[in-house]
Parts: structure tokens; C-alpha cells; sequence
């Protein structure tokens, strides 16, 4: 895949998870079996701050060329996006949550991998190169 491709993607789902977790945190912290308590919501609604701005950083970059700006880019979003599938895997494993859990797990390790295999300005990379 190309990283405006990747980008595209990576910025609309951001999007969509920041104005989700602004607007209705409750839905989401229930759905995953905890209680929306007042600090709960605060964190969602900060977690949905968080991803507005990587959604805006994503969308500003998807035209980035092969250039430091467009490798750390790249190298940021596999950071952070990593860390969140990390993070991710030990909330479903530790029974903190039900089985939902499991679904940001998928999607931070895709996503992971999307930017791992992309390079700014260019074709794919090709893992046997």
C-alpha cells in the first residue's frame, strides 16, 4: 500500500473514534464491560482529544514524500500505534475488559503493520527486500 492510502485510512478512523469518544464515552466504556464513572468519561473524552490530533496529523501527512518530515511520520504512527496494540493486548488479556477488548487489539496491530510496510512518497515495501 502507499502512504496516502495508509494515511487516508488511519485519519478517518481516527476521526471517527476521536467524535465518538468526545460525544458518547459511556456507549463505548460499557460496551467494554466497565463502569462510566466520572473519571472514566474524562479519559475517554481525553483519549478522543488525542486521536483528533492524530487524525489531523495523518490527514497533513498522507502526501508526505521520502523525506525526514515523511520517515517521521511513518516512524511516529508505528510508535504510537505499536504501543497501543501492546497496551491493547494486555488489557484483553488481563480480563480488565469482556471481549471486545480483542477489536482494538486488531486494529492498532494492522495498522502497526500498514505503516511498517509503507514508505513515504513511494511504492510499498516488499518484507524480502
Amino acid at each position: 500500500m502507499r502512504l496516502k492510502t495508509v494515511c487516508t485510512v488511519y485519519a478517518t478512523m481516527a476521526a471517527i473514534i476521536c467524535l465518538n469518544f468526545l460525544m458518547v464515552p459511556a456507549f463505548w466504556i460499557r460496551l467494554y464491560g466497565a463502569t462510566a464513572d466520572p473519571q472514566a468519561l474524562l479519559l475517554f473524552r481525553l483519549i478522543g482529544a488525542l486521536f483528533a490530533g492524530l487524525a489531523l496529523i495523518a490527514w497533513a501527512g498522507r502526501t508526505a514524500q521520502a523525506s525526514e518530515s515523511g520517515r517521521g511520520l511513518k516512524h511516529g504512527l508505528i510508535v504510537s500505534n505499536g504501543l497501543a496494540a501492546g497496551v491493547a493486548v494486555f488489557g484483553a488479556l488481563s480480563g480488565v475488559y469482556n471481549q471486545f477488548a480483542w477489536g482494538p487489539v486488531a486494529m492498532f496491530s494492522m495498522l502497526t503493520l500498514a505503516f511498517l510496510f509503507v514508505r513515504p512518497g513511494g511504492a510499498a515495501i516488499h518484507p524480502s527486500r
